[in-house]
């Protein structure tokens, strides 16, 4: 294969996944695994634990990726400022550790998630003068949640500090760079999407209509704060049509019984699965004829994305991320919120107004090859 340019980059992550939290930053190790491939990538990350004494460094090939998690033992003090500056200062003092541990020169810091591994970042274009590149992730930055807005003066100094170094910034969708705007954290950006593995995630072989009822998907954790699954259950309990409904969550399959039963859906126009695999995902997705997403806020949406690589149409609120895009070859879009609006969708949807072939290569640029070349523009 005629693998990577000869450049170093340093993955340096705020979220990862680790024995402390095995599926927390998953979407940045995908992308430093598709790095990997166009370059020479190494992982740091720190993270407290309460299984360790001492700073400890773990030192794992994972996926052909070198990752250097530096774990470190919480800290305790009852005042809240000591507390902060401790904090802030022990979880540096075990980046440093990892960063010395590593042993290495970088062309470039590849900063995932900018708080609050950022400071880091900072440190080391300090200290060696290695630029760093920032794709953002965080759902605070956007004007439905004013989580970011609300943090203390201090803390966002160090996002100004960090934005204002970084030589790109890259939100991984229009919406949350337009957002950061807003904020007056930066002026100019370029997206990164998010990706999709198409091992996964591709078009079933044929789309002729079976002349079975309509099979709706729902993927997610079932957090009606977020998800709006109480709006969506309600939309559904009024369809009189036959038709199914896939629920996938990462919780409890008895916690979706109760709800269906709440909402008078009938059991036998349900299936219910909880903790699938990516593998059984993509099945799942080959096996619907529309993915249903109703969220009160997205900032990218995987689901989505990883429902048009498979060739599905959505019908999905306008929330952020790619919600916001919208075009009819792709399913509905309709306002959040609107339980009319999603029925009368649910009710009119026909699978032949759409053509999976078309779907699908509108997601290309979600694919590893798309993203992959961006990757290398950007180092």
């Amino acid at each position: 294969m005629g693998k990577k340019s000869e450049k170093k980059v340093l993955f340096l992550a705020s979220w990862y996944p680790s024995k402390e939290n095995s599926t927390l930053g998953n979407f940045v190790q995908k992308h430093a695994e598709l790095a990997n491939e166009i370059a020479n990538v190494d992982v740091l990350y720190a993270v407290d634990s309460e299984t360790v004494d001492e700073i400890t460094v773990v030192d794992e090939l994972v996926n052909n990726v070198r990752t250097v998690i530096v774990y470190y033992p919480p800290i305790k003090s009852n005042v809240p400022f000591i507390s902060t500056v401790l904090k802030k200062e022990t979880y540096l003092l075990a980046l440093r550790t990892g960063y010395k541990y590593l042993d290495n020169t970088y062309d470039v810091v590849h900063l995932n998630a900018v708080f609050p591994a950022g400071m880091f970042a900072r440190w080391i274009k300090n200290n060696y003068g290695t630029p760093y590149v920032a794709t953002v992730h965080w759902t605070g930055f956007l004007s439905h949640h004013k989580i970011y807005e609300s943090l203390p003066f201090y803390v966002k100094r160090i996002y100004q500090q960090i934005f204002n170094n970084a030589s790109k910034v890259l939100p991984v969708s229009d919406h949350l760079g337009k957002s950061l705007q807003k904020l007056d954290l930066i002026n100019d950006y370029s997206v990164l999407n998010n990706v999709v593995k198409s091992e996964y995630f591709y078009p079933k072989e044929t789309m002729e209509s079976s002349g079975l009822p309509n099979r709706f998907l729902h993927i997610s954790t079932f957090d009606d704060e977020h998800k709006n699954i109480s709006g969506m259950l309600s939309a559904f309990s009024q369809l009189q049509d036959d038709f199914v409904l896939h629920l996938i969550t990462e919780g409890e399959e008895a916690e979706v019984w109760t709800a269906l039963e709440k909402y008078n859906i009938p059991k036998s126009k349900c299936i219910v699965n909880s903790k699938l695999s990516v593998d059984e995902i993509g099945n799942a997705m080959r096996a619907a004829d529309c993915l249903v997403l109703f969220s009160n806020y997205e900032t990218f949406s995987v689901v989505l994305a990883e429902a048009w690589t498979s060739g599905l149409p959505a019908i999905y609120s306008q929330c952020g991320g790619l919600t916001e895009i919208n075009d009819s070859k792709l399913g509905v879009q309709i306002k959040s919120k609107d339980v009319a609006g999603l029925f009368k969708a649910l009710k009119s949807f026909s699978k032949s107004n759409y053509s999976a072939n078309n779907i699908c290569n509108y997601a290309q640029k979600f694919s590893e090859e798309y993203i992959k070349s961006e990757l290398l523009t950007i180092y």
